[in-house]
């Protein structure tokens, strides 16, 4: 029994998500089990890890260092046999809870079982969804000229269509264009969709992500969304977990440069992105502005955090992001200010046969990311205004930007 290969069933659930391991953990096997479990946890986020050892025949060196190392980290180990109870034990040097007290708690419920085997090539939403989104060093990728070039014509095409909004008698909310959706922001719903028929769409070497989002704020100016948006130092107030970092580099009225410093937690690795922004401001009248912004430099920091981080060359790493691209308008009328955000973002490109399995995926996440950015400068917003009534001098941004969670 001892020489059959590592198989393994993964198990996604609300709470947890579950390794079954069958077969010899072997030093290869290990480190392809850790690497998946590195990109799926970039997806699952902080659920609990459960590792069931109960078909489990062996282990060798590095699989037992990696089981240790999970026992360590918070993981739970199942072990239902006394051979895999016994082994578990030996390696993270204490006994195991007992079992049914476990289950009852309800802490391993999980579903979507996903068999894999290392002898088989095998396609798996949640891993393919982290390699699109957070690749691993070993699945690196490299921006090329041509995928440069791709995305350099779409974002003319994306400015066209933005002049052709701005333009006197355009149309300048995508809100406004279907009576479902401007009925939908005065309810106070936020409105995401994808703002292309093909989205993501392929190009030469990469993926070209292009979504649409809105929303309405009642009783506020367009001044006081403009204190949100274009105080860069606070960013890691407002749009946390995801930004840690953030300052102006240089401000005139008509341009804006900033840099800010973006990370994924995952729970055994940590991947950030550091990027420089130019935002270009314009006003058209009292009642209508937009802000168009694109990134400068994007920059992998491998091992953020940990000793031996180091930023990666430009155009190299894992591909989650190598070129960004937003424009946001507002417009004050109703008794409110619309808030639009049109976002483009160029990710490296995924296997042609695992596009349908992760597009709705993908999709899911795009949306609530977008959700979750328009609903976090709401929240500021409205903190910001309620200091601002506070203080007969103005408001401390400071308090109130820490107050937003």
């Amino acid at each position: 029994m001892n020489d059959q290969p590592l198989k393994y069933y993964m198990h996604d659930g609300s709470s947890a998500f579950r390794f079954e391991l069958s077969g010899e953990l072997s030093n290869d096997g290990a480190r392809k089990l850790e690497h998946d479990w590195l990109t799926a946890s970039s997806v699952i986020g902080h659920r609990t890890l459960i590792v069931d050892m109960t078909f489990l025949t062996g282990a060798d060196e590095e699989g037992r260092a990696l089981l240790a190392r999970w026992h360590a980290g918070g993981a739970r180990l199942v072990a239902k046999s006394k051979a895999s109870r016994a082994l578990a034990e030996a390696i993270v040097g204490e006994g195991l809870p007992d079992l049914p007290t476990a289950v009852n708690s309800g802490w391993d419920q999980t579903w979507l079982p996903f068999r894999t085997s290392f002898g088989i090539p095998a396609l798996h939403l949640i891993i393919l969804l982290g390699a699109l989104l957070f690749p691993l060093r070993v699945h690196a990728a490299n921006l090329k000229p041509e995928t440069v070039a791709a995305w350099d014509d779409y974002v003319r095409s994306t400015n066209v269509s933005l002049e052709n909004r701005v333009r006197p008698g355009g149309s300048f909310l995508w809100t406004g264009e279907a009576p479902e959706r401007i009925a939908k922001v005065h309810k106070g719903e936020i409105v995401v969709a994808p703002a292309a028929e093909q989205n993501p769409l392929r190009v030469e070497g990469g993926l070209i992500h292009h979504w649409m989002g809105a929303a309405f704020v009642p009783g506020t100016k367009l001044d006081d969304i403009l204190d949100v948006l274009r105080d860069y130092d606070h960013y890691q107030d407002v749009y946390r977990p995801f930004v840690i970092e953030a300052k102006t580099i240089g401000r005139d009225a008509s341009c804006d440069k900033f840099s800010m410093l973006l990370m994924n937690k995952a729970l055994f690795s940590k991947i950030a992105l550091e990027a420089d922004y130019q935002a270009t401001n314009i006003r058209l009248d009292n009642h209508r502005f937009y802000v168009v912004s694109r990134s400068t430099r994007v920059q992998e920091i491998e091992g953020y955090g940990q000793p031996g981080g180091h930023r990666m060359p430009e155009g190299e790493g894992s591909g989650y992001i190598w070129k960004l691209f937003s424009i946001v308008r507002l417009e004050q009328r109703d008794g409110g200010v619309y808030i639009e955000l049109e976002t483009v973002v160029l990710s490296r490109d995924i296997p042609a046969a695992a596009r349908l399995l992760v597009d709705q995926i993908v999709r899911r996440v795009s949306r609530n990311s977008m959700l979750t950015a328009i609903q976090q400068t709401e929240e500021a917003v409205r903190w910001v205004s309620l200091e601002a009534g506070k203080h007969a001098h103005g408001p401390d941004k400071t308090s109130a930007f820490a107050r937003v969670q």
